[in-house]
């Protein structure tokens, strides 16, 4: 088995969502930061307010751009996901990298959503349920994450199924030996 990758429409995705933070986010933060800087009277001078204020905007910008632009593409490679027949492994992070490992016994059930944002580009998220944790693989085209939602949902099955019949079995050999 190999490890797939998230739909390639996730880092357009990505760069919208961003777009909207710093629409929404870091411009009017930034605008009341102005604000207050030409508002403060202080003995050091507004000139010092300003520049600091100014540069407080510059550097919020330049991270969101860096959010915006470079990230998407590098979050694209190291996001990645393989369904194996005992197991399904995520592996993801930019900074922090984590792989996680979920044995398809362990899981309860499975489900596909899909956010505001993700509907324009046809993009879900497979939501992976299990005693402890919730996990998801994010990103996926809708009819990928459909079908793997209901591979998984089949495997969940045939495992409850075993676990039955094994306690089933179980449950009838004392009885036997009685």
């Amino acid at each position: 088995m190999e490890f797939q990758r998230v739909d390639k429409k996730a880092k357009t995705k990505w760069r919208f969502s961003r777009i909207m933070g710093l629409i929404f986010g870091i411009l009017p933060a930034s605008v009341i930061t102005m604000l207050i800087c030409f508002a403060i009277d202080s003995d050091v001078g507004n000139g010092v307010a300003i520049v600091a204020g100014w540069c407080g905007v510059a550097f919020m910008v330049i991270a969101q751009l860096l959010q915006i632009l470079v990230y998407p593409p590098i979050e694209y490679i190291q996001w990645q996901y393989m369904i194996a027949p005992d197991r399904i492994e995520i592996k993801k992070g930019i900074f922090y990298r984590t792989h996680t490992v979920i044995p398809i016994s362990r899981i309860q059930h499975v489900a596909v959503t899909q956010g505001v944002l993700q509907r324009p580009f046809n993009l879900s998220t497979v939501k992976i349920h299990t005693a402890g944790s919730e996990m998801e693989i994010q990103e996926l085209n809708t009819e990928v994450a459909e079908e793997i939602c209901s591979r998984l949902q089949k495997r969940v099955n045939v495992k409850v199924e075993e676990k039955q019949a094994a306690d089933a079995a179980q449950a009838s050999q004392p009885e036997q030996n009685a």
